[in-house]
Protein backbone atom coordinates (compact mmCIF):
# COMPACT_ATOMS: atom_id res chain seq x y z
CA UNK A 1 0.00 0.00 0.00
CA UNK A 2 3.29 2.53 0.54
CA UNK A 3 4.19 1.76 -2.86
CA UNK A 4 1.08 2.57 -4.76
CA UNK A 5 0.40 5.60 -2.36
CA UNK A 6 3.93 7.06 -3.71
CA UNK A 7 2.78 5.88 -7.37
CA UNK A 8 -0.39 7.58 -7.00
CA UNK A 9 1.38 10.48 -6.34
CA UNK A 10 1.71 13.36 -9.28
CA UNK A 11 4.87 14.95 -9.85
CA UNK A 12 5.95 17.71 -7.65
CA UNK A 13 3.46 16.31 -4.98
CA UNK A 14 6.20 13.40 -3.98
CA UNK A 15 9.43 14.79 -4.60
CA UNK A 16 8.91 12.84 -7.96
CA UNK A 17 12.23 13.97 -10.53
CA UNK A 18 11.83 13.23 -14.06
CA UNK A 19 15.26 11.47 -15.59
CA UNK A 20 14.51 10.00 -18.53
CA UNK A 21 11.78 10.55 -21.13
CA UNK A 22 11.43 7.83 -24.69
CA UNK A 23 7.97 9.13 -26.77
CA UNK A 24 5.22 7.73 -24.20
CA UNK A 25 7.26 6.85 -22.04
CA UNK A 26 8.65 8.99 -18.64
CA UNK A 27 10.46 7.37 -16.20
CA UNK A 28 10.61 9.42 -12.22
CA UNK A 29 12.87 8.65 -9.12
CA UNK A 30 12.85 10.14 -5.99
CA UNK A 31 15.92 9.86 -3.49
CA UNK A 32 15.06 8.90 -0.02
CA UNK A 33 16.72 7.23 2.68
CA UNK A 34 16.39 4.10 4.18
CA UNK A 35 18.66 3.15 7.39
CA UNK A 36 21.20 5.26 6.57
CA UNK A 37 21.38 4.18 3.25
CA UNK A 38 20.00 6.51 0.10
CA UNK A 39 17.81 5.11 -2.25
CA UNK A 40 16.71 5.78 -5.50
CA UNK A 41 12.59 4.74 -6.34
CA UNK A 42 11.67 4.45 -9.49
CA UNK A 43 8.05 5.13 -10.92
CA UNK A 44 7.36 4.92 -14.52
CA UNK A 45 4.68 6.44 -16.79
CA UNK A 46 3.81 4.84 -20.00
CA UNK A 47 0.91 4.97 -22.41
CA UNK A 48 0.38 2.27 -24.46
CA UNK A 49 -2.28 2.11 -27.29
CA UNK A 50 -4.14 -0.63 -28.06
CA UNK A 51 -3.47 -3.20 -24.85
CA UNK A 52 -5.53 -2.97 -21.07
CA UNK A 53 -3.56 -2.00 -18.06
CA UNK A 54 -3.58 -5.57 -17.24
CA UNK A 55 -2.25 -7.22 -20.23
CA UNK A 56 0.64 -4.75 -19.90
CA UNK A 57 1.06 -5.89 -16.10
CA UNK A 58 1.00 -9.29 -16.97
CA UNK A 59 4.18 -9.00 -19.64
CA UNK A 60 5.54 -7.11 -17.07
CA UNK A 61 5.37 -9.39 -14.32
CA UNK A 62 5.30 -13.25 -16.01
CA UNK A 63 8.65 -14.65 -16.25
CA UNK A 64 7.95 -16.29 -19.69
CA UNK A 65 8.14 -12.68 -21.15
CA UNK A 66 10.53 -11.02 -19.19
CA UNK A 67 13.84 -11.81 -21.31
CA UNK A 68 11.90 -10.04 -24.02
CA UNK A 69 11.50 -6.89 -22.58
CA UNK A 70 14.16 -7.01 -20.03
CA UNK A 71 17.54 -6.48 -22.48
CA UNK A 72 19.96 -5.93 -19.59
CA UNK A 73 19.25 -9.33 -18.08
CA UNK A 74 21.61 -12.30 -18.72
CA UNK A 75 19.59 -14.93 -15.98
CA UNK A 76 16.55 -14.73 -14.37
CA UNK A 77 15.18 -17.94 -11.76
CA UNK A 78 11.89 -17.62 -10.08
CA UNK A 79 13.11 -18.93 -6.56
CA UNK A 80 9.66 -19.37 -5.02
CA UNK A 81 6.15 -18.96 -6.02
CA UNK A 82 4.07 -17.68 -2.91
CA UNK A 83 1.21 -17.49 -5.19
CA UNK A 84 0.08 -17.13 -8.48
CA UNK A 85 0.58 -13.32 -8.17
CA UNK A 86 3.79 -12.98 -5.95
CA UNK A 87 7.11 -14.45 -6.76
CA UNK A 88 10.64 -14.52 -5.47
CA UNK A 89 12.38 -13.49 -8.20
CA UNK A 90 16.87 -13.73 -8.52
CA UNK A 91 18.00 -11.76 -11.71
CA UNK A 92 21.80 -11.45 -12.74
CA UNK A 93 22.10 -8.46 -15.02
CA UNK A 94 25.00 -8.35 -18.25
CA UNK A 95 27.84 -6.57 -17.55
CA UNK A 96 28.32 -3.45 -17.91
CA UNK A 97 31.72 -1.93 -18.38
CA UNK A 98 33.17 -0.18 -15.90
CA UNK A 99 30.91 -1.15 -13.33
CA UNK A 100 31.11 -5.25 -11.94
CA UNK A 101 28.57 -7.41 -12.58
CA UNK A 102 24.96 -6.93 -10.58
CA UNK A 103 22.08 -8.82 -9.59
CA UNK A 104 18.54 -8.48 -7.83
CA UNK A 105 16.79 -10.29 -5.41
CA UNK A 106 12.92 -9.27 -5.14
CA UNK A 107 9.30 -10.19 -4.47
CA UNK A 108 6.77 -9.49 -7.27
CA UNK A 109 3.26 -9.06 -6.82
CA UNK A 110 0.86 -8.14 -9.45
CA UNK A 111 -2.79 -7.18 -8.47
CA UNK A 112 -6.03 -4.95 -9.80
CA UNK A 113 -6.00 -1.81 -7.67
CA UNK A 114 -9.45 -0.28 -7.14
CA UNK A 115 -9.93 3.79 -7.69
CA UNK A 116 -11.67 4.86 -5.10
CA UNK A 117 -12.54 8.44 -6.56
CA UNK A 118 -14.11 7.09 -9.46
CA UNK A 119 -15.11 3.24 -9.06
CA UNK A 120 -16.72 3.50 -12.51
CA UNK A 121 -13.02 4.03 -13.76
CA UNK A 122 -11.49 1.14 -16.06
CA UNK A 123 -9.28 -1.10 -14.39
CA UNK A 124 -6.66 -0.35 -12.94
CA UNK A 125 -3.43 -2.43 -12.38
CA UNK A 126 0.16 -2.28 -10.59
CA UNK A 127 3.32 -4.71 -10.58
CA UNK A 128 4.97 -3.77 -7.19
CA UNK A 129 8.35 -4.73 -6.97
CA UNK A 130 10.20 -4.90 -3.94
CA UNK A 131 14.48 -6.03 -2.69
CA UNK A 132 14.17 -9.03 -0.23
CA UNK A 133 16.46 -11.49 1.23
CA UNK A 134 16.59 -15.31 0.96
CA UNK A 135 18.63 -17.99 2.78
CA UNK A 136 19.58 -19.54 -0.13
CA UNK A 137 20.99 -16.37 -1.25
CA UNK A 138 23.35 -14.36 0.77
CA UNK A 139 23.93 -10.30 0.47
Amino acid sequence: MEQLHYARLGVGEGAWELFAEDGEMRMYRREEEVNGMVIDPLKAVHTVKGVTGHEMCHYFFAPEYRHEWETTLEQMTVLETISEDTLVFLQVFKRVWPASQRDALFWSHMRRVPDDKDPDAHDIWIVCNHSTEHPDFPV
